[in-house]
């Protein structure tokens, strides 16, 4: 084997170790089954999780009361069509 040729060998072994490194190392965090670290979790946090949920139900409230509104007035809209009677 020529020297160029061993090096390129080498090349491409180191090549393929560092790029499948991260790969099994992960694998075998998977496989060992090691717990993943929780996020802490503060007063302040759940506060504002809370106030934002609170946002949401208001906001919900408010898009019910608009579609009923408009549920109300297509209703309307649509009686005086039934009163009259069909054309022959």
């Amino acid at each position: 084997m020529r020297p160029e040729e061993v090096v390129a060998l080498m090349a491409v072994i180191a090549g393929v170790f560092l790029t499948t490194r991260p790969l099994v190392a992960a694998l075998a965090r998977r496989i060992s089954r090691e717990p993943a670290a929780a996020p802490a979790v503060t007063d302040g946090v759940v506060d504002e999780l809370r106030a934002d949920l609170e946002d949401a139900h208001r906001r919900i409230a408010g898009l019910e009361e608009r579609v009923d509104f408009a549920e109300r007035m297509l209703a309307k809209q649509r009686e005086p069509e039934r009163l009259v009677p069909p054309r022959n």
